[in-house]
């Protein structure tokens, strides 16, 4: 009886451990999902993305990959969601910014598409004055 609570004991820590947070899993995960990027394979590198967000749930690089598949494959909203979920996990990071001004620039919001480009300036983003000139 004491060895069957012993095994049950192993299985459920491994179980615990297996769901949590892993940098690991999520480093590999994301790096798949940027080669599957480049090689056009947008719906297998949402999947991969996904992978990174069960490993860590924090990962604004994921939610802005997904974000820019959701928008290569015409989901808008979901594009929109994912860019600003990365702004929330990481508001200095100016990749979000910058896509969510070409969105709205392709939706003729020139007031909001002007917003993100200047604050992806601010942040930093290069090679933006082509984007900005106007804006100013």
């Amino acid at each position: 009886m004491k060895r069957h609570f012993v095994f049950i004991l192993i299985l459920l820590s491994l179980w615990l451990v297996s769901c949590g947070p892993n940098p690991t899993k999520a480093r590999f995960h994301l790096e798949n999902a940027i080669e599957l990027i480049f090689k056009a394979q947008t719906e297998e590198a949402i999947k991969e993305l996904n992978l990174v967000l069960k490993y860590d749930r924090d990962s604004h690089e994921a939610l802005y990959y997904r974000g820019s598949c959701k928008r290569q494959l015409n989901d808008i909203d979901g594009a929109i969601q994912d860019y600003q979920a990365s702004i929330e996990k990481n508001p200095l990071y100016d990749e979000p910014y910058f896509a969510l001004g070409l969105i709205y620039d392709y939706l003729q919001d020139s007031q909001k598409a002007c917003s993100y480009y200047l604050k992806a300036e601010e942040l930093g983003k290069q090679n933006i004055v082509d984007y900005t000139k106007w804006c100013k």
